[in-house]
């Protein structure tokens, strides 16, 4: 029998008012979203909904709507934006996917899962998000298209199904692509939606590349011409896939239960600290990312202005489906955050790490960095291991380089205060070397994995390997 409603826990005398409380409020028509305050009761009071991932890959922040109301880049996340929260001021774990992705899916800073150079992925023994919620009944379903992500990585860990299409896939969308275009992602996530069983709860990961391709059809492309324009119209794009998307899980037949979010893997940098692209070094340009999310009722907009990180989406993910998350995860659910209401602005930032191993260019930086209150602090590798590319043409990647920024003052890290601040610059690299002192946990990193071919030729013609 298809169960085309939601469904909640009975078992529980709390959660039974809480289920009660909501199915009033449901026959009321949604006359009111629900306050602040009760956003944390009332996922407690879902029976697993089901869990949308969606990750848009090199997406900065504040290319989007919800970041900068004067773009109009994103009308789809501006809509969340409008009933769902919004964490201001998000960092990733890394600039290049893999790292970052890993730090994600494992909720572990990349010091913890030690995958950072090209031939290293999650061995068996990771414990990913999806293999938590499958083991705790949802079906997990993934849909990617980042080479760095492939199965041969073992990102495919937790996923009864982890789609890889090849090819560009793009129904109307004839530029050149190395990765399948939104198009045949939005067709495959479609189709996975379509098969699923009714009867489990689901966890959806879909993962997009055209911004990190700057793609998009034509109908997109009116934001004038250059690369900076191409990106906004790839942005444009991907916004109407995700509206697709999100279009698709709730005309399912669990649609009413189910929880959406969208963030990102890195930003992308054009000029800041004198470079173009990602994965070059961990400065905070290249860290700040989304992070949107949207729920089964609409909510009072919320925006949360402390700083969290990636790896915090696990957690709270494992919390709205009601599963234990484990001692060894770095990141903490965001949920509290959601609920402090007017307290939000007094809740402490929450410190972050982010690294760059292996150099993929030439002009990339072996780079750790940390971000504690208003500071920032960032150092190169002292020195640069045998086969590195690296030829220094930014002096920006000089081994054994420090860098510091105060944010308060300086919040596009223009000014470096590394010698003028010596004091504070000692106390953020003890933090750093405190951090890196940690080796990464046992089983977690696989080394020397074969790259599959075919995508080992779409990673070089796209400069990652040479």
């Amino acid at each position: 029998m298809r169960n085309s409603g939601r469904r909640f826990a009975t078992c529980d005398p709390r959660r039974a008012a809480l289920a009660a409380s909501l199915f009033v409020w449901l026959l009321a028509g949604c006359e009111r979203p629900i306050a602040r305050d009760e956003v944390a009761s009332a996922l407690t009071g879902l029976d697993r909904p089901d869990l949308v991932l969606i990750v848009v890959d090199t997406l900065r922040a504040d290319q989007t709507t919800p970041y900068a109301p004067g773009l109009d880049t994103t009308p789809e996340l501006a809509d969340w934006a409008a009933r769902g929260v919004v964490f201001e001021r998000v960092l990733a774990q890394s600039s290049w996917t893999k790292i970052s992705m890993a730090s994600f899916m494992t909720s572990l800073w990349p010091s913890s899962h030690g995958v950072d150079m090209p031939g290293d992925g999650l061995a068996e023994d990771a414990t990913t998000l999806a293999e938590l919620l499958r083991d705790a009944g949802y079906a997990t379903y993934g849909v990617q298209t980042n080479g760095w992500l492939h199965q041969s990585f073992g990102f495919h860990q937790g996923f009864d199904r982890y789609l890889f299409p090849l090819g560009s896939g793009g129904v109307g969308n004839d530029s050149a692509s190395v990765w399948s275009h939104a198009d045949r992602v939005v067709h495959e996530a479609e189709r996975m939606l379509a098969e699923r069983d009714p009867d489990r709860p689901l966890f959806l990961y879909v993962h997009f590349m055209d911004v990190h391709e700057f793609a998009a059809p034509p109908e997109f492309q009116h934001y004038g011409s250059g690369t900076k324009a191409q990106y906004l119209s790839a942005i444009r794009w991907v916004d109407d896939a995700i509206r697709r998307v999100r279009i698709a899980v709730e005309a399912g037949a669990r649609g009413d239960a189910s929880v959406l979010v969208v963030a990102s893997d890195h930003g992308e940098t054009f000029g800041e600290h004198g470079v173009e692209g990602h994965a070059r070094n961990v400065f905070t340009s290249v860290l700040d990312v989304p992070l949107v999310w949207r729920f089964p009722f609409a909510v009072e907009p919320i925006r949360v202005p402390t700083r969290v990180r990636n790896l915090d989406v696990a957690p709270t993910l494992l919390e709205i489906a009601g599963v234990p998350v484990p001692e060894r995860f770095a990141g903490v659910s965001l949920l509290p955050l959601v609920a402090r209401g007017a307290d939000a602005e007094a809740a402490p930032d929450r410190p972050s790490i982010a690294a760059l191993g292996f150099p993929l260019f030439p002009d990339a930086a072996v780079q750790t960095s940390i971000h504690e209150g208003a500071w920032v602090y960032a150092r190169n590798a002292p020195t640069v291991e045998e086969g590195s590319p690296l030829v220094f043409r930014n002096s920006a990647a000089a081994p054994g380089a420090e860098f510091l920024f105060d944010r308060r003052l300086d919040p596009g890290e223009n000014v470096n205060l590394a010698d003028r601040e010596a004091a504070e610059r000692a106390r953020m690299a003890t933090q750093l070397e405190a951090h890196l002192r940690e080796f990464p946990d046992e089983g977690v990193r696989q080394e020397d994995i074969r790259i599959d071919p075919a995508i080992a030729d779409r990673l070089r013609a796209m400069g990652y390997l040479r």
